[in-house]
């Protein structure tokens, strides 16, 4: 591909995935401000726990309720940031292959459901790992599952399976090297969350997504 074909890695003319980020900005502000029944609600529904240590119906919810609730600013701002990067290069690369077949798409149901896939692959994914190793008392929030599953999706959309696979392989040293700086950092990263949200959005993507169909770079 040449480099004039590829985009803009800040292009935000794809507004899906800032009413996305904004949804998550909007949470974020409802659970620091919200009054108790409202925050209970949320606590409730969408903070995931190991499987079995809550009821079946908010565990249930939970699986996807936890992909728009964060820990913080900071968590919030990261997801959002790379949700958007990746949500815009997977809806070029959707709208590319809605062309091929003679559709017109604006892309914003192959980003919802790569994102939610992704949430809930995430969500299963650490269930397992809770269970493995015999974890009660746990929790995880954030979109991280779903940011990866749309990285994955960006990776198909830019280089088809080699890239994918690049950066899977990237990503999972990023985690591993997270996994080990936790104690220093005094974080808590759910790499079962990203990688099972990858692998989910490795699985969706090409079923939605045109593979070496769009790229980005970060000048035009």
């Amino acid at each position: 591909m040449t480099y004039e074909n590829r985009e803009p890695m800040f292009n935000f003319s794809e507004p899906t995935p800032v009413y996305w980020a904004a949804i998550m900005v909007v949470i974020e502000v409802l659970t620091i401000f919200a009054v108790e029944s409202l925050g209970n609600l949320l606590a409730t529904y969408g903070i995931m726990r190991p499987f079995g240590t809550m009821p079946l119906g908010p565990q249930i919810i939970s699986l996807l309720g936890h992909g728009f609730l964060h820990s913080g600013w900071a968590h919030v701002l990261m997801n959002s940031l790379f949700g958007i990067v990746f949500g815009i290069v997977t809806i070029r690369g959707a709208k590319v292959l809605a062309t091929s077949r003679g559709k017109r798409s604006s892309g914003a149901g192959a980003f919802w459901l790569i994102f939610l896939l992704g949430v809930i692959g995430g969500g299963v994914a650490q269930w397992l790992v809770w269970k493995v190793m015999g974890t009660t008392s746990a929790a995880m929030v954030g979109a991280s599952g779903g940011a990866s599953a749309l990285f994955a999706a960006a990776g198909w959309a830019m280089g088809g399976r080699a890239q994918m696979l690049q950066f899977g392989l990237g990503w999972a040293i990023v985690n591993v090297v997270l996994v080990v700086a936790a104690p220093i950092l005094g974080t808590n990263v759910s790499w079962a969350g990203h990688m099972g949200g990858y692998a989910a959005g490795m699985v969706i993507a090409p079923l939605l997504v045109r593979a070496n169909s769009t790229g980005f770079s970060v000048l035009r």
